[in-house]
Protein backbone atom coordinates (compact mmCIF):
# COMPACT_ATOMS: atom_id res chain seq x y z
CA UNK A 1 0.00 0.00 0.00
CA UNK A 2 1.54 3.33 -1.34
CA UNK A 3 1.51 6.37 1.92
CA UNK A 4 -0.96 8.65 -0.13
CA UNK A 5 -3.56 5.17 0.35
CA UNK A 6 -2.52 4.89 3.75
CA UNK A 7 -3.26 8.21 3.95
CA UNK A 8 -6.64 8.32 2.70
CA UNK A 9 -7.64 5.11 4.34
CA UNK A 10 -6.98 6.42 7.47
CA UNK A 11 -8.88 9.64 6.84
CA UNK A 12 -11.86 7.63 5.51
CA UNK A 13 -11.91 5.83 8.99
CA UNK A 14 -10.24 8.05 12.03
CA UNK A 15 -11.56 11.33 10.98
CA UNK A 16 -8.29 13.34 10.79
CA UNK A 17 -4.59 13.05 10.86
CA UNK A 18 -1.45 15.12 11.44
CA UNK A 19 2.07 14.82 10.89
CA UNK A 20 2.77 13.32 13.92
CA UNK A 21 0.24 10.55 13.91
CA UNK A 22 1.76 9.88 10.02
CA UNK A 23 4.81 9.62 11.05
CA UNK A 24 4.26 7.40 15.02
CA UNK A 25 1.46 5.10 12.69
CA UNK A 26 3.00 4.74 9.28
CA UNK A 27 6.72 6.40 9.48
CA UNK A 28 5.26 8.80 7.05
CA UNK A 29 7.84 12.12 7.49
CA UNK A 30 5.91 14.35 4.75
CA UNK A 31 2.69 14.26 5.41
CA UNK A 32 1.93 17.75 3.68
CA UNK A 33 3.45 16.52 0.26
CA UNK A 34 1.10 13.16 0.68
CA UNK A 35 -2.20 15.73 1.10
CA UNK A 36 -1.31 17.68 -2.04
CA UNK A 37 -1.01 14.09 -3.96
CA UNK A 38 -4.49 13.77 -3.25
CA UNK A 39 -5.88 16.67 -3.57
CA UNK A 40 -3.99 16.87 -6.86
CA UNK A 41 -5.64 13.31 -7.51
CA UNK A 42 -9.21 15.47 -6.46
CA UNK A 43 -9.89 14.29 -2.75
CA UNK A 44 -11.40 16.87 -0.65
CA UNK A 45 -8.91 17.99 2.45
CA UNK A 46 -9.57 20.46 5.07
CA UNK A 47 -7.05 21.75 6.57
CA UNK A 48 -7.27 23.15 10.51
CA UNK A 49 -4.73 25.09 12.33
CA UNK A 50 -3.93 24.19 15.55
CA UNK A 51 -2.60 26.27 17.98
CA UNK A 52 -0.53 24.57 20.97
CA UNK A 53 1.89 26.00 23.67
CA UNK A 54 4.90 24.18 23.56
CA UNK A 55 6.71 22.50 26.41
CA UNK A 56 9.07 25.83 26.45
CA UNK A 57 5.91 27.96 27.36
CA UNK A 58 5.81 29.48 23.46
CA UNK A 59 2.85 28.75 20.98
CA UNK A 60 3.27 26.31 18.35
CA UNK A 61 1.09 25.36 16.10
CA UNK A 62 0.63 22.25 13.77
CA UNK A 63 -2.08 21.15 10.57
CA UNK A 64 -4.50 18.14 11.43
CA UNK A 65 -6.35 17.50 7.91
CA UNK A 66 -9.48 15.90 7.30
CA UNK A 67 -11.70 14.86 4.74
CA UNK A 68 -14.32 17.33 3.41
CA UNK A 69 -18.27 16.51 3.76
CA UNK A 70 -19.36 15.67 0.37
CA UNK A 71 -22.66 17.45 -0.64
CA UNK A 72 -24.79 14.49 -0.23
CA UNK A 73 -23.82 14.49 2.83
Amino acid sequence: MTQNEQVLQHLEKVGSITAAEAMTRYGIGRLAARIADLRDKGVRIKSETVEVVTRWGKKGHYARYSLEPRKDD
